[in-house]
């Protein structure tokens, strides 16, 4: 018979709990390797750009997507399976998958409108940057301040 401080009987309904918890609620292991999939970036807003940093380490740029539509930009990153030629024949040929690239994706929603077809990206040691140019309309104004004279009496 145990004795009711024995830690083993003590924490075994802590134990069980917390194990529904994780494989029922909302912190389930999907969601958890969906947001280790999640590609980190950091955002620069300029005068008249906005300047997008991506951590992409060990991606072939072969395999990065981006696109953009009215004040979003989309960054896609997935390996394709490549199909082996032998003269005549292809085919697909994996005999063995240890290694892999998940597909990711990351999108980022800009303050103001951007000019889709000024998007530019460059990728260099792991970091992509892309430079988005903003809509003429979005850019900040300076407006100048007019005081009027009754304003200066009070």
């Amino acid at each position: 018979m145990s004795h009711p401080t024995d830690t083993v009987d003590v924490f075994t309904p802590l134990r069980q709990a917390v194990s529904r918890f994780i494989d029922d609620g909302p912190v389930n292991a999907d969601w958890l390797v969906m947001l280790a999939r999640s590609i980190p970036v950091d955002l620069i807003d300029t005068p008249d750009e906005f300047i997008i940093e991506a951590s992409l380490p060990g991606v072939n740029p072969e395999h990065v997507y981006i696109s953009s539509a009215e004040n979003t930009v989309t960054i896609r990153v997935g390996r394709r399976v490549a199909a082996h030629h032998d003269g005549d024949v292809t085919y697909l040929r994996r005999e063995r998958i240890e290694r892999t690239e998940p597909e990711m994706s990351r999108t980022i929603t800009l303050p103001v409108r951007v000019n889709s077809e000024k998007v530019s990206a460059d990728f260099g040691h792991g970091v992509l940057t892309i430079h988005v140019v903003k809509d003429e309309e979005a850019k900040s104004h300076t407006i100048p301040l007019h005081v009027t004279k009754e304003a200066v009496k009070r």
